[in-house]
């Protein structure tokens, strides 16, 4: 039987073959192609540094979740600036560090050294604003003493002073202190064996330097102890205690104890006997305080107005438990309680000082996981113990509690524009600190 060829059927083959390479021709076209870009931002923080580059230099970088640097810039002196990260992707959430560079020397020795802090503030949102100021408003001024009428002077103080010459029958009894004030300082003596404190107060002090002379029989006394204050742990505190004469102008009169010489003793106590000048302007008292135990292995820090003396001294609301997580780079901790805000300080001593401090929110009743980003090369360079990450042992953690903040983010905010110095008192600010 002959078959003979459908031409009808062939030509309609044809066209099916045709149409079938068109269409693998512009399947083809449209696999070369370049995927489209995905949509970025500009992810950008500003800063306003009101530090000359003789006072401190200072650099930031960001970095993103895994820790890779995004953007690294140092910041001009007494300037503002910006850092951007300009390939952001929407929703990538990145960490500011903040770097503070200061060369130091040691007085008499010839020793130089330098202290670099650096810290991280995690999440910062698209436009954040970061401040970089002292926000210490105190004063310093010389006070070149004088002391008559006295046969022997069994004890003097001089509250948020220095101490550079104590006055002694062998000089005359003349001294020499550099105090830190906002405006009033006095002194407190005890002469010729007398039970009691006699004092003299100095009011609209300014400038770098004053002299007086003092009459120290006609001076009048002070009553005995007016309060003593209970504190939470027998140790080394860190400690000023203030009347509060106008915390809105920073006035402030000191009721503490001087400042303590470099390099001398560092008492150990749990209380505070308070003594102060009869008749001074009633608006409360502030107190600030930083003391650890390393036997017991916790630390107490507050800074805090008090309408009276207290006896004791509030808890903080959370506190922190170590987990099994922690070397050179990461810490994981548990937090318990109402907590704020998370510190985290690594530190390593020696002739160039480190310090890195994170902040970061809280999971309370949860466990909290960081890791500290990369090192930029700029800082790798000059730092090789940073790039390293070759910090002492230890781990400083601390939880920070406030009566009047809630929550990370409105910590935080005070910190980065420090507006207002005396923020954490007028917010009610307890911690704890433990070292991991």
């Amino acid at each position: 039987m002959k078959k003979y060829l459908n031409l009808e059927h062939w030509t309609l083959t044809i066209g099916h073959i045709t149409a079938f390479f068109l269409v693998l021709f512009a399947v083809s076209c449209q696999k070369n192609e370049p995927p489209e870009p995905p949509e970025t931002t500009n992810f950008s923080l500003y800063f306003q540094n009101d530090f000359n580059l003789v006072q401190a230099r200072y650099a930031a970088f960001v970095s993103d979740s895994n820790g890779l640097v995004r953007a690294f810039r140092w910041l001009p002196g007494s300037d503002t600036a910006s850092l951007s990260v300009p390939d952001a992707l929407p929703g990538e959430r990145f960490d500011c560090t903040v770097v503070q560079i200061i060369a130091r020397s040691s007085p008499g020795t010839g020793i130089a050294d330098t202290a670099v802090r650096l810290t991280t503030y995690t999440h910062p949102a698209g436009g954040t604003r970061i401040r970089l100021r002292d926000p210490n408003f105190l004063q310093s001024t010389d006070v070149d003493l004088t002391l008559t009428g006295l046969n022997s002077l069994d004890s003097i103080l001089v509250p948020e002073g220095l101490t550079f010459v104590q006055p002694q029958a062998s000089n005359n009894f003349q001294g020499k202190y550099r105090v830190l004030h906002t405006g009033r300082l006095w002194l407190r003596l005890r002469i010729n064996g007398e039970a009691g404190w006699r004092y003299a107060i100095f009011d609209q002090v300014s400038g770098p330097g004053i002299s007086v002379a003092l009459d120290a029989s006609a001076l009048p006394a002070i009553p005995a102890v007016s309060a003593t204050i209970t504190l939470p742990l027998l140790t080394t505190w860190e400690y000023q205690l203030d009347r509060i004469v106008d915390a809105g102008k920073f006035q402030f009169f000191p009721v503490g104890d001087p400042v303590r010489v470099p390099g001398g003793a560092i008492p150990v106590f749990d209380q505070l006997d308070v003594y102060e000048p009869p008749n001074l302007p009633f608006g409360g008292y502030r107190l600030q305080c930083a003391g650890y135990d390393g036997a017991a292995g916790v630390g107490y820090i507050c800074d805090r107005s008090f309408v009276a003396l207290p006896n004791t001294l509030p808890e903080p609301a959370g506190d922190i438990a170590r987990t099994t997580l922690a070397d050179a780079r990461q810490i994981a901790v548990r937090c318990t309680g109402a907590i704020d805000l998370l510190a985290f300080t690594r530190q390593r001593s020696g002739t160039a000082q480190l310090a890195w401090e994170v902040l970061m929110a809280p999971l309370n009743d949860g466990i909290v996981l960081y890791r500290l980003p990369d090192v930029p090369a700029e800082l790798a360079d000059m730092f090789p113990a940073l790039k390293n990450y070759a910090f002492d042992p230890g781990v400083r953690v601390r939880a920070e509690c406030y009566d009047l903040l809630q929550g990370y983010s409105a910590v935080v905010a005070q910190r980065l524009s420090l507006d207002d110095p005396l923020w954490q008192m007028k917010a009610g600010y307890t911690a704890r600190e433990r070292i991991f």
